[in-house]
Order: C-alpha cells, then sequence, then structure tokens
C-alpha cells in the first residue's frame, strides 16, 4: 500500500518558508542600509574636522632645529627724517692725506690767536714698517669747503716737543705756499710755484728744453738768508718757482711752540 503526502499540505510549508526569507532578506537589507547611511554620515561630519585641523596644526610642526622662516622686511620710507637736537655737517673738502695705518682722525674746534675759532681736521698715521707717526690736520675757513692751511708733522710724540713741521697755505687765486720750519738746524725754508698762463709755443722744442732750467742765487752778505729762482724763459712750463731759506733759530723755536699749542688742543679734545 503506497503512502503519499498531500498537495496542499507541501504547499502550505513552501509559503511558510517563502514568507520567513523575505522577511529575513528585508531585515538584512534594512541593516546594511542603515550601518552604511550611518558609517557614511560620520565621516561626513568627522572627515572635513579632521581635515582642517590637520591644516591649522601643521605649521606648528616645525623641527626644534629648523631655520627660521625669512619674513619681508618693509623698506624704510625716504620721506621719514629722523630728528636732531641740531644738524651735524662734515666738511666736504677732506685732504688727500695718506702716510700709512691711520689710528685715529676727526674733527675738533681749535682757538686761535685773536679770540678766533676754527675748525680741524686731524688724522694720526703710522709707517707700519718704521712705526713713526705723523700728525696732520687742516684748518677750515668760513666755508667747510675751504681749507686755509695744513700742518704736516713726521716723526711725531705724544706730548713731546716738536722738531719740525711743515705747514701750507692755500689761496683762493694763487699757487699754495710751503713752509717748513726745521727746529734743528733752525732754517725756515718756504717754496712756492708760480705757474704761468701760456699758448702755442713759438719756439722749437729743443730751444724750449733749452730755456726752461734758468736759475738764480741770490744771498745776503751775512749769508743767513739765500734765495733761488727758477724762471722757465719760454713760458710753457710749470717749472718756475721760488726757494726762500734763512736762518733764524728763535723765530724758528717760537712757532714751533704755537703750532705744538694747537696740537695740545687737538689731543685734549679728541678724547672728550
Amino acid at each position: 500500500m503506497k503512502i503519499s503526502r498531500s498537495p496542499e499540505k507541501r504547499g502550505g510549508i513552501n509559503k511558510i518558508w517563502l514568507y520567513i526569507s523575505l522577511v529575513s532578506t528585508v531585515v538584512v537589507v534594512g541593516i546594511l542600509i542603515t550601518y552604511f547611511t550611518a558609517g557614511f554620515e560620520s565621516r561626513s561630519a568627522t572627515g572635513d574636522q579632521t581635515g582642517l585641523s590637520d591644516l591649522a596644526a601643521s605649521p606648528a610642526q616645525v623641527a626644534p632645529n629648523a631655520d627660521p622662516i625669512p619674513t619681508a622686511t618693509p623698506e624704510p620710507r625716504s620721506d621719514l627724517m629722523l630728528l636732531a637736537t641740531e644738524p651735524i655737517s662734515l666738511p666736504r673738502a677732506i685732504p688727500d692725506a695718506k702716510f700709512g695705518e691711520v689710528l685715529s682722525e676727526g674733527l675738533v674746534d681749535i682757538d686761535l690767536p685773536g679770540e678766533v675759532t676754527a675748525e680741524s681736521w686731524y688724522t694720526f698715521q703710522v709707517n707700519t714698517s718704521t712705526r713713526d707717526i705723523t700728525l696732520f690736520f687742516a684748518l677750515y675757513g668760513d666755508s667747510p669747503d675751504t681749507i686755509t692751511r695744513t700742518v704736516k708733522i713726521e716723526g711725531y710724540t705724544q706730548r713731546g716737543n716738536l722738531s719740525i713741521a711743515e705747514v701750507t697755505l692755500f689761496y683762493p687765486e694763487g699757487t699754495e705756499r710751503l713752509i717748513i720750519f726745521d727746529g734743528q738746524q733752525g732754517v725756515i725754508t718756504l717754496a712756492q710755484q708760480y705757474p704761468q698762463p701760456y699758448g702755442p709755443s713759438m719756439f722749437s722744442p729743443e730751444l724750449r728744453v733749452a730755456m726752461v732750467n734758468q736759475k738764480m742765487v741770490l744771498t745776503d752778505d751775512s749769508g743767513n738768508i739765500s734765495t733761488q729762482l727758477q724762471l722757465d724763459l719760454s713760458g710753457l712750463s710749470d717749472s718756475e718757482h721760488i726757494v726762500f731759506k734763512r736762518s733764524a733759530p728763535e723765530l724758528v723755536n717760537a712757532a714751533l711752540s704755537e703750532i705744538q699749542a694747537i696740537v695740545m688742543q687737538i689731543e685734549d679734545k679728541r678724547t672728550q
């Protein structure tokens, strides 16, 4: 005898399993949708904040020994002026005095005889080979562009007595005059050139050379005064000059003494 399942019973069971599978699928899909949606929203909410915080913190993450970041320095404005109590003016005419290595130089005011004050530029220089010191100073007139006198003292010793001094006198419309006060020999020497205006020569070069060195020496009866005059008869050179010498120890010592007084002022005022 055959036993067979009823078709109605088998169909009911399949419907139940189909229903359970459908519900399970819906639940799983709902869970997955909820998971991915929540994860995406969480990343969207925190991802931008993380990126901004990283950019804000990155400049602070500098190595301890790293070089500082250079910053632009503003250029000074040309219309800005520093305030000063009084203007400082330097003479525009500075002598070209080069005798060695500069030890000290600057500007001081010198009191001259007759209650006259003159500005003076000075320089102390040393010869690196001989170690001799040369003091050179210039005196200015009413204008800082005008030098009236310069004095050169070789073999200078601080606070020591002067033995020789070279004084150069300058004139507005003439050549300079050199005066040497030699205390060792007691002699004053004056030298001055006389350049003459000239144009084209009417003589040949050979004749001009022959006429250049025309010397004449003059002396007095005592022999204490002598003068050498050199002329250029062609008038085409700057070699015309006069050299005057006089033996006068007392006059030389008096001149060196007054120059010494000016030097003492420079020494005193340059250290103030």
